[in-house]
């Protein structure tokens, strides 16, 4: 009889660790089956194995939200509601259409492959609600994000909220979409591997830019009202000594997280850097790097590669500088961002892309 207890038994605990292992396999590891094979996908950097054609590749001046994925292979900008794309090697053109006749709300590239992530917003009397969709350029593939169970990735909200920005991670996939009121209180949620959304707890309520930490998947973010910067899954915000104010400048490939101190008269919106520290979030932040800037610079014309070399734009002269070795890369037009490999300006409404190198 006792033997029997035991071989039952046995058989339980055997069972059990069977169950175990299979909702794992089937909700984690295997999650992505059938959820969006766009995102999931790994980057293939082949550069499509082909030349870029001598075509003329035209910008509007109606163009709204002009941006280029990360390596200038394709063209994004509003033109009236509509997401317009453009491969910048053919000239080809291409309108993003969603179903239900829904407008994009918010677009993103993500930072290391061809695919744009999207939000659609949908308004009832006293509520919205967002959808997403994941546009791969290169295979010409837009789905919406869905769970499992093929219910809408769906995030709802006040009416008057908007996403403001999206951010993916590289290595895991996880989404991040910050989303604001009208009066500036924000929040932050992400989307996991299994396509659910997800509050984000925050040291703040007014959050300004954020930026994932691609090894990590917790992300930095501002605290604009504070002039701090916080990383989620942490108490304390980043502090170094005798530094006052901060502003989050961007994170790079290595984890790298790279902060502005902030001119005494800053505010919101007009951020005057002065000197730019850098480390990531394990290491004690007074052993941090410091860059000291010659003189302050808007936060917005600060660009950090992906490898980490920082870049400092000045419009009137029409010049980018990369600080450690002060190359200068003089380029026409209007500067609209620096890309891998390039810088991208506009001028008499054509995309001018200039070589870093």
């Amino acid at each position: 009889m006792k033997a029997l207890k035991r071989i039952i038994i046995w058989v339980l605990i055997s069972l059990g660790m069977q169950i175990a292992v299979l909702y794992y396999v089937d909700n984690y590891l295997f999650a992505s089956e059938g959820v969006s094979n766009t995102i999931v996908s790994t980057k293939v950097d082949d550069k499509k194995e082909k030349e870029k054609k001598d075509v003329t590749i035209l910008v509007p001046e109606e163009a709204k939200n002009v941006s280029l994925s990360y390596d200038g292979m394709y063209l994004s900008y509003y033109d009236e509601e509509a997401l317009k794309i453009i491969d910048t090697y053919t000239g080809k053109e291409k309108s993003i259409e969603l179903e239900d006749n829904l407008q994009v709300s918010f677009y993103r590239w993500a930072p290391d492959r061809n695919l744009m992530l999207i939000s659609a917003k949908k308004e009832y009397n006293n509520s919205s609600k967002f959808l997403f969709y994941s546009y791969d350029a290169e295979r010409d593939l837009n789905e919406k994000l869905e769970t499992k169970e093929q219910n809408d990735t769906a995030l709802t909200s006040n009416k008057s909220a908007e996403v403001e920005d999206l951010q993916l991670s590289p290595l895991t996939n996880m989404i991040y979409i910050k989303t604001a009121l009208s009066g500036g209180r924000s929040n932050i949620h992400n989307i996991n591997i299994m396509k659910r959304i997800n509050k984000v707890d925050t040291k703040a309520t007014f959050i300004g830019d954020i930026r994932i930490i691609p090894n990590d998947d917790r992300i930095a973010y501002e605290a604009v009202t504070k002039n701090k910067v916080y990383v989620t899954g942490r108490e304390n915000s980043i502090s170094i000594d005798g530094v006052n104010k901060l502003c989050l400048i961007d994170v790079d490939d290595n984890d790298k997280i790279y902060v502005g101190e902030l001119e005494e008269n800053s505010i919101n919106g007009s951020y005057k850097v002065k000197n730019i520290y850098y480390g990531t979030i394990d290491e004690n932040m007074n052993e941090w790097n410091k860059v000291g800037l010659p003189e302050s610079v808007n936060k917005k014309d600060i660009y950090i590669s992906r490898e980490g070399k920082i870049y400092i734009n000045d419009n009137l002269k029409g010049i980018v500088t990369e600080l450690a070795s002060q190359k200068k890369i003089e380029y026409k037009g209007i500067f609209l961002q620096v890309y891998d490999g390039g810088v991208a300006s506009v001028s008499e409404e054509r995309l001018l892309e200039t070589p870093l190198k």
